[in-house]
């Protein structure tokens, strides 16, 4: 009976040993097979590199939204980019610089003469400008800022051309002097603007100007009787606020005023501008006066712009529905840019920032909407994408807040 247990136990062991031997043995053989299967059909893809994700379009690979959303040394700035990087070396010191001026009807030949001796602003005045006159006193304002005052209030534009010269001139000369890249420059600025006003839409933001001037009060002299420019400049000295006026015909005179004890500079203004069809609104460095009329007007544009502005984003919304195929190994931004662009046969214009993102884009071209692209394009850089004007728009989001005057 032992010699019965000893063999049986040997049998069993012998049984696991080869169990384990023929299972290494068909394991190799099966995974040898699916080598081959792999070498010859190609019929199953090996596990692509982890920065490959699925989606409609197939194997996607792109750059990370960090490293994406960098500048490229390597890229050459667009020829807009080349106008932009001008313009700015110019302004710099315009824009570093904060003014304190009184001007009591000086001639620009003699105002900006003084910015250029006393600042070290430098600006050319064509021939028609320089005879203009102007009133004009801030404190610590911003000089860039005050070249747009003084330019609106005289009626007059201001421009950087190709040789990087600021020139103060007649709106209708601005073609002629107007350097190549001008004018793309200056709808880029537009849209911009727009396109901010969009995101800002039913949003109230009132100006800290607005509070400076309900908590201020005005204390100040008896004002005699005086035409409207008079009172206005009375106001601008001992209230230290700027003030830009709408052009108007025939200006109405202000009956001499006593500030009342305590009086707000809001309430004095109210109190002199009101009675004579006149108000104001209030911006981030200015007070606009213009008449009621003018502000009625206004008003309806602003309706009317919103009801533009709602039928627009409809049809951007509709226009982005298309199907396109775009698509493509190693694409920048701006070949992706251009390429969604001719898909689409819309021109396309390219900020000087997103022109130069380091983001890479591959992905199989195949058709699907225009808006898939635009989600594709997103996820590696910050990107605008606005269809305006029969135009495909790529902005930088972090340029949004630029003025569309500087």
């Amino acid at each position: 009976m032992k010699r019965l247990w000893a063999i049986l136990a040997l049998t069993a062991a012998v049984s696991v040993v080869l169990f384990f031997v023929l299972r290494a043995r068909f394991a190799k053989d099966e995974v040898a097979e699916e080598g081959e299967k792999e070498k010859g059909s190609g019929a199953k893809a090996k596990k692509g590199p982890s920065d490959f994700a699925k989606s409609k379009a197939g194997l996607i690979r792109q750059s990370d939204l960090e490293s994406g959303s960098k500048i490229d040394p390597e890229a050459t700035p667009s020829g807009l980019g080349e106008y932009v990087a001008l313009r700015e070396k110019t302004l710099d010191k315009w824009k570093k610089t904060k003014l304190t001026v009184e001007w009591e009807d000086l001639s620009l030949a003699e105002a900006f003469g003084e910015l250029a001796t006393r600042f070290g602003l430098d600006a050319r005045l064509d021939p028609a400008a320089a005879s203009v006159s102007c009133t004009f006193r801030v404190d610590e304002l911003e000089a860039i800022a005050a070249l747009d005052l003084v330019t609106r209030m005289a009626d007059l534009a201001w421009i950087v051309n190709q040789a990087g010269e600021l020139w103060v001139l007649p709106k209708d000369k601005l073609t002629a002097y107007a350097p190549a890249g001008y004018f793309d420059f200056a709808d880029l600025q537009g849209t911009r603007a727009a396109v901010l006003a969009d995101r800002n839409a039913g949003v109230v933001h009132e100006p800290a100007l607005a509070r400076k001037l309900r908590d201020t009060a005005i204390a100040a002299r008896q004002i005699r009787e005086t035409d409207l420019q008079g009172f206005l400049e009375f106001v601008m000295q001992v209230a230290e606020v700027n003030i830009v006026t709408r052009p108007v015909e025939n200006p109405p005179r202000v009956p001499t005023m006593t500030p009342l004890e305590g009086e707000s500079v809001d309430s004095f203004l109210r109190r002199g501008l009101e009675p004579l069809g006149f108000t104001f609104t209030v911006t981030d460095d200015s007070v606009i006066v213009l008449t009621r009329d003018q502000l009625d007007a206004e008003k309806k544009e602003t309706s009317a712009r919103e009801d533009e502005r709602k039928g627009r984003l409809d049809a951007e919304r509709q226009f982005f529905k298309k199907p396109v195929t775009v698509g493509g190994d190693d694409m920048s931004l701006r070949d992706l840019a251009e390429a969604l662009g001719r898909a689409l046969e819309v021109p396309v214009v390219i900020d000087p920032t997103s022109w130069r993102r380091a983001a890479r884009y591959s992905f199989k071209p195949i058709e699907q909407p225009a808006e898939e692209v635009i989600r594709i394009l997103k996820k590696s850089a910050p990107v605008v994408v606005t269809y305006r004007d029969g135009k495909l728009w790529f902005l930088a989001p972090e340029e949004l807040h630029l003025s569309a005057e500087h």
